[in-house]
């Protein structure tokens, strides 16, 4: 594409100055949709193209270079089944039946995992931990088998006195609460279904007993959504071991498109590190996929060492470390798959 532009010259024999068009290359301009067969280049959007793929490919190959024959870290969803509504979760949408684990399986996958010396197993996904009565037996099996780590993610609103004793007792290792809101009215309008004052009290009555048990549990607060960050802590002041803070992030192709604010890609760390099983034995890409669309194998069929190095799972960490994320449906919006 060409600029014409007036521009002025001297005539030899008149001494007279004249007009002529000159003729220059400009930037391609793209205005409405382009005609058929008509090619149109944005610098912008070829740079941001550019930069994700030396990002995923930078990234990557460290990831690739890191990666174990056996995950490092295994989540198991024993339940999918949850007491509250947040807003800022879409639980409250999902289709999957809700279930809990079989034991047959679980031990399975438990017995696996300490085959493999995995040091980091998490007893939760998408689902409350605290609803599946045999929680504390499944962290007592983890530990007896040899499991360095055992975690569970909460909401609070079950961790009675009682509840936690059990755990401590079954040996947990940590335990991350969910915490939103600076307030009790911010908390509550967040964590639809739940009290800002029986979660506040069981965090607290759960670091009481942790200590005159002299029980080495980490005990931390995850907070992803506050108005006031030193108001958060205040609530739970010289209590907890640790603030978690995060930013809301979206649930794949859920609501919220964080991915708006940035175009340029990275590869999730999760496709090489971590392994989720569903509470029916699926294999599902990773945790932020609620419902399970992309699963890449089924440990009822299939050992965790056979999925996760499997053609699928080889496929997804090639389509992250050549910026091919938008090939894979929960990943082409993902917060998680962009800078």
């Amino acid at each position: 594409m060409h600029h014409l532009a007036d521009s002025a010259r001297i005539n030899k024999k008149t001494g007279r100055k004249s007009k002529y068009l000159r003729c220059f290359p400009s930037k391609p301009t793209l205005v409405g949709k382009p005609e058929k067969g008509q090619v149109v280049t944005n610098e912008t959007e070829q740079n941001r193209t550019k930069l994700s793929k030396v990002s995923c490919s930078v990234i990557g190959g460290v990831f690739n270079l890191a990666l174990n024959q056996f995950p490092n870290t295994v989540r198991i969803e024993t339940t999918n089944a949850c007491n509250a509504k947040c807003v800022i979760c879409p639980h409250r949408k999902m289709q999957r039946p809700v279930g809990y684990m079989d034991d047959a399986l679980y031990n399975r996958i438990i017995d696996e995992c300490a085959e493999y010396n995995c040091d980091d197993v998490h007893l939760h996904n998408f689902g409350e931990p605290l609803l599946d009565k045999h929680i504390a037996q499944r962290v007592r099996y983890a530990k007896r088998k040899g499991v360095k780590r055992v975690t569970i993610f909460s909401n609070g609103s079950l961790l009675t006195a009682d509840k936690a004793n059990e755990l401590m007792d079954a040996g947990l290792d940590e335990i991350k609460i969910s915490f939103d809101g600076a307030t009790e009215e911010e908390f509550e309008r967040i964590r639809l279904g739940l009290k800002f004052d029986t979660v506040a009290a069981n965090i607290k009555e759960l670091v009481k007993i942790r200590d005159l048990k002299k029980f080495p549990l980490k005990i931390k607060v995850a907070c992803h959504s506050t108005s006031d960050k030193g108001k958060t802590m205040q609530s739970l002041e010289n209590c907890v071991d640790e603030f978690c803070f995060g930013k809301v992030h979206n649930w794949a192709d859920f609501e919220i498109n964080h991915a708006a604010k940035s175009k340029i890609r990275k590869p999730c760390s999760r496709v090489w590190r971590t392994f989720t099983v569903l509470s029916n034995g699926k294999a599902a890409l990773c945790c932020i996929d609620y419902e399970g669309k992309v699963v890449l194998g089924d440990v009822n069929k299939a050992s965790i060492f056979e999925i996760w190095n499997n053609k699928s799972y080889k496929e997804m960490r090639l389509l992250h470390r050549t910026a091919q994320q938008d090939q894979i449906t929960i990943c082409k919006n993902c917060t998680k798959s962009f800078w």
